[in-house]
């Protein structure tokens, strides 16, 4: 069994060279922006506000990519994809409460790895 659910560390270090101290470097950067990234996210979609749900969404997308959280990834696509689209914001509003329960876990997952340094 993996110990990462949502990030696969195989795939994080192989988009780093598997240079550990590039990895060190660059895990502060995702927990800090990557978290901004997301509460702007977060805002966009409190304030139901379809194109900044679009243009945040497509922000965090590369992140998730680096991280090796392809599914999580592909929720932001289908979060940026209603927000393009003018989606009902309630059907939106449960999108986004499924991805914010695996972001958070793919941060605590970082952190953990972080930490096995």
């Amino acid at each position: 069994m993996k110990p990462y659910q949502i990030i696969d560390v195989d795939a994080l270090e192989e988009s780093m060279m598997n240079n550990k101290e590039i990895i060190k470097q660059m895990i502060p950067m995702y927990l800090g922006q990557g978290v901004q990234d997301f509460n702007d996210l977060e805002n966009a979609v409190e304030a139901q506000n379809h194109a900044e749900i679009k243009a945040k969404a497509h922000h965090i997308k590369p992140t998730m990519q680096y991280l090796g959280a392809t599914e999580l990834r592909l929720k932001f696509q289908e979060l940026e994809d209603a927000g393009a689209n003018q989606e009902p914001i309630n059907a939106i509003k449960d999108l986004f409460m499924d991805i914010k329960k695996d972001f958070e876990l793919a941060m605590a997952e970082l952190k953990t790895y972080q930490e096995s340094l």
